[in-house]
């Protein structure tokens, strides 16, 4: 399956990330070529969708908008090529090889990345290729799909409301997005083009490291009233098997600027 990798070739972080996974594919025994693809920048995002979206509602929102147009112009080559390609993003590392399975339209080999609480469905996951287990992908570092699928993407991006991309391709709209367990890709967390820093925790003194927030600490101050906090309630272990990850790790620790390649550490 052809594969493609979205990279910001005058970003050196995005650079060296992109060289770290195709290290990562090559070490488990993907066997693919892996091309790189040259992401959309911020201010080029425009005159590719120009199309209704609610970027704005995101702290970043040239940066989702750019995200978006990089995988609408994959859709647009699935198509020209007219077969099945592999997308993933420059974050993506490989801890397993990709098994050789057949799909439906789309599926997922990127273990989430984050959470939404307000969205969690409590099914149990089985191994293997299955229906997406919640209500879209929870990040879109590695996923497939073929020309049937990316011909309908590409229709509804004239159609719908655009937002972040991931969130946009949800399983209501789309009942045949698929996820494939254990994930054999999971994202880096050393950066971000999007993700904001975490808050400093309010225990941090001037003469003291700095100390941030896990995520968890955010939810439960978001989401306050949610069952899943409770300890001992079904929901509660659903979200410590299937995403301790993202509950006391950030998603990124840093944010990088997509164009000039600073950053902010955290």
């Amino acid at each position: 399956m052809k594969t493609f990798i979205i990279t910001l070739p005058n970003n050196p972080h995005s650079v060296k990330s992109t060289q770290q996974a195709i290290k990562s594919a090559r070490d488990v025994g993907y066997g693919e070529t892996i091309e790189h693809f040259n992401g959309i920048n911020p201010g080029e995002w425009v005159d590719i969708l120009p199309h209704d979206n609610i970027f704005q509602d995101y702290n970043r929102p040239d940066n989702v908008g750019a995200c978006f147009a990089s995988h609408y112009l994959l859709w647009k080559k699935c198509v020209e090529l007219n077969e099945p390609i592999l997308i993933l993003e420059h974050d993506a590392i490989f801890v397993e090889n990709i098994p050789d399975i057949d799909f439906n339209m789309c599926i997922t080999f990127g273990r989430p990345s984050y959470i939404r609480p307000d969205y969690l469905f409590f099914k149990e996951p089985i191994e293997g290729v299955q229906p997406l287990t919640q209500h879209n992908f929870l990040g879109h570092h590695a996923y497939a799909l073929k020309p049937e699928a990316a011909k309908i993407f590409i229709k509804d991006v004239g159609e719908r409301v655009l937002s972040a991309n991931d969130v946009w391709m949800d399983a209501y709209t789309y009942v045949w997005l698929e996820e494939y367990r254990p994930f054999p890709i999971i994202a880096d967390t050393e950066f971000s083009t999007i993700q904001l820093d975490r808050p400093i925790s309010k225990y941090n003194t001037k003469k003291a490291p700095i100390v941030r927030e896990s995520p968890i600490v955010g939810f439960r101050k978001k989401y306050p009233d949610l069952s899943c906090w409770k300890a001992g309630t079904v929901e509660n272990r659903y979200i410590l098997d299937h995403f301790s990850h993202v509950l006391y790790h950030p998603q990124s620790k840093r944010f990088i600027e997509t164009e000039s390649g600073s950053v902010n550490i955290i």
